[in-house]
């Protein structure tokens, strides 16, 4: 088969989103995914893309940010925009440039972050449209000294970009310097995809100059970081890098390769679209290999419409020559020779030389099928002097002399590097055995404080739950003490005078009487509390709440019933405390009582529209005695009250848990 040399620029950023980083705190190392705000998330979606408005109203909020002088707004959504049109292939040179134009003239405004993003964005897209001279150029004015993890993230994404900018003009001792420092920061962060990425990055190094063993030695490394960070984002990148290697060497492992990445794929729940478009290309080249013709045409009209929608990119090209060979194969006009004889003029003005050596070799190929062997024989010269722009046995000493220098160099840093790790360590351990002595020590005292601290409050907070409880059950007796003798004890002397007088009048005395010493029992104790349930006796207690106080109360109860009788008697006591503390102190003009029973637990809740209270100063004053009821009543009954307050009223939230 027809030798494919493909760089893939933006494969691991495609699978990126969704790898497993290491979560060490360090600030240059992988962070959780950042929380974007609504329009910021919509610039970076990609299906955002699809949206006709998405540029006509990015450029008006742009717009007016500038205008308005809010630059770092501006620079902060031209970054987003920018990030996603160069990952997704859109070249569109009116955004490419309002993108130069805004950082080239408030440079001096911008957060590094951005300064570093948007330059990093711009390079890309002119990597990936074939302007390797501009790529290099503006990913270079985007390179500074990183500060926190983003900045770092750029600079390596940057160096990552270079690898391919300098690769494909033949400046190979420069790639490959790029790519090791983009290996070495990507490392720093712990970050497999790009790691592995960057393996492969080198690998294509080797493979311009046909020195496939190497390559091969680094796609092993690169597999290997992925496969033992089980990171299917990255097998993946590494697994379609794979696939170009095998390819230019003719590799009898190419279509097991295929075959088993595009299963992998299959299961894969975070496709984007560039991914689809990529590997489906790769599959119809297998099928076509295996003669299966009409699935090769099924997938190809499928993944059509993906590469509709970009104007350049690797797996638009794989796209191409996917379909190329299916034209070929079953023997119609391809369209595609159109675009790879139109393209050949601007890939030798931007000295896109991996892809002029591909092209011609295409041409040259579908010239021999037709007979047109002189055409053929121009195509094949075009893509040797192409590819020998990129492939030269000095190049090939240099590149091999400087990643030997390069290796060495890092083997001695490793040494120095565990030298003064071993001295800081025992340094370390000696510091750290007296800080952990300290600390022990320290900690203990601390407890000790704390422990004693607690002991005092509870024992307070118990003295006062005592005192007080004493002090109501004195004023409760003083109460009744003195309903007895107000009303009891006043009508059953105006009974004894009234005895020789109208019987009407003497039987309405004993009513009054009656309705007295009922109202006093209703006090002491809810009246057939046993008989009637929990429910109805609420229902009385808010009716003559409402009647007593004008008083707006409403109720939601769903209750069948489940506890027993003594802990109804305490959730009622718990609601007729709240109520009394509400009409007291809360300044409310309603207040609603929620019971809510489930299979596992009950859930009640009784609300106000009051002015509210501090919870905690209040509870721990000593003088929140009904507050302290209302939590001790619920711990009696296995549940757990929550108090929260505010100036829009207070909750009181009681969860009690059935007993299995």
């Amino acid at each position: 088969m027809l030798r494919l040399f493909i760089i893939l620029l933006i494969a691991p950023i495609g699978f990126v989103s969704c790898s497993k980083g290491d979560t060490s705190e360090k600030i240059f190392q992988k962070k959780s995914d950042e929380k974007l705000d609504a329009y910021c998330s919509y610039l970076n979606a990609d299906s955002s893309l699809h949206d006709s408005t998405y540029l006509p109203l990015f450029y008006k909020r742009f717009n007016r940010l500038v205008s308005e002088n809010k630059i770092d707004s501006a620079s902060q959504i031209l970054f987003w925009a920018g990030r996603n049109i160069a990952n997704n292939f859109k070249y569109d040179t009116a955004f490419l440039q309002v993108s130069i134009n805004f950082v080239n003239k408030y440079s001096s405004k911008l957060q590094d972050r951005y300064f570093s993003g948007i330059y990093h964005n711009i390079g890309i897209t002119y990597c990936d449209n074939g302007e390797y001279d501009n790529c290099s150029y503006y990913l270079n004015k985007g390179v500074i000294q990183p500060k926190d993890f983003y900045t770092f993230q750029n600079v390596a994404d940057i160096n990552y970009g270079l690898l391919f900018g300098h690769l494909n003009n033949g400046k190979l001792e420069q790639s490959l310097k790029s790519a090791y420092k983009a290996l070495e920061m990507f490392e720093t962060q712990r970050d497999t995809v790009f790691i592995s990425a960057c393996y492969s990055g080198i690998a294509c190094i080797y493979r311009s100059q046909d020195d496939f063993p190497e390559a091969m030695k680094y796609e092993n490394q690169g597999l290997r970081v992925v496969r033992e960070a089980r990171d299917t984002s990255g097998i993946l990148t590494v697994s379609l890098n794979r696939m170009d290697l095998y390819d230019q060497m003719q590799h009898p492992d190419l279509y097991p390769l295929i075959d088993s990445t595009m299963t992998l794929f299959r299961q894969w729940p975070h496709k984007t679209e560039d991914d689809k478009l990529a590997i489906n290309s790769w599959y119809v080249l297998k099928l076509i290999h295996d003669n299966k013709l009409d699935e090769a045409k099924k997938t190809l009209d499928e993944i059509k419409p993906f590469s509709l929608e970009r104007s350049t990119g690797s797996s638009l090209d794989y796209y191409n020559y996917a379909k190329f060979v299916y034209d070929e194969k079953v023997g119609e006009k391809s369209g595609n020779i159109s675009f790879y004889s139109n393209a050949l003029p601007k890939l030798k003005e931007n000295k896109d030389y991996a892809r002029l050596a591909l092209y011609n070799q295409i041409l040259s190929e579908n010239a021999n099928t037709k007979g047109n062997y002189k055409a053929a024989m121009k195509y094949l010269k075009n893509a040797q002097t192409a590819q020998d722009s990129v492939s030269n046995k000095a190049l090939r000493i240099k590149v091999k002399e400087f990643d030997r220098k390069y290796q060495t160099e890092k083997k001695e840093q490793q040494i120095e590097l565990q030298h003064k790790e071993l001295t800081q360590k025992n340094t370390f351990i000696a510091l750290l055995i007296a800080s952990i002595i300290g600390l022990i020590a320290a900690a203990s005292a601390y407890y000790l404080w704390q422990r004693q601290k607690t002991l005092k409050l509870e024992k307070e907070s118990s003295a006062n739950f005592t005192r007080q409880l004493l002090e109501n059950t004195e004023e409760e007796r003083k109460r009744i003490a003195g309903d007895l003798h107000d009303s009891i004890s006043h009508e059953l002397l105006n009974l004894k005078s009234s005895l020789s007088k109208d019987t009407k009048a003497v039987s309405s005395k004993i009513d009054t009487i009656i309705n007295d010493i009922r109202g006093i029992s209703r006090n002491l104790h809810p009246v057939m509390f046993d008989k009637i349930g929990l429910v109805p006796n609420i229902e009385q207690l808010v009716e003559r709440i409402q009647n007593q106080h004008n008083f707006f109360i409403s109720t939601d109860v769903n209750y069948t019933g489940s506890l027993s009788s003594a802990n109804e008697l305490q959730i009622y006591r718990i609601i007729q405390e709240t109520l009394s503390n509400i009409i007291k102190y809360a300044n409310a003009h309603a207040a609603k009582i929620t019971i809510n029973e489930q299979p596992t637990y009950i859930l009640i809740e009784i609300k106000d529209n009051g002015k509210g209270f501090h919870v905690k100063e209040t509870l721990n004053s000593g003088k929140a005695f009904g507050l302290h009821n209302i939590i001790e009543r619920s711990r009696v009954i296995g549940g757990e009250a929550h108090i929260n307050s505010s100036a829009d009223g207070t909750v009181i939230t009681i969860h009690i848990p059935k007993k299995s």
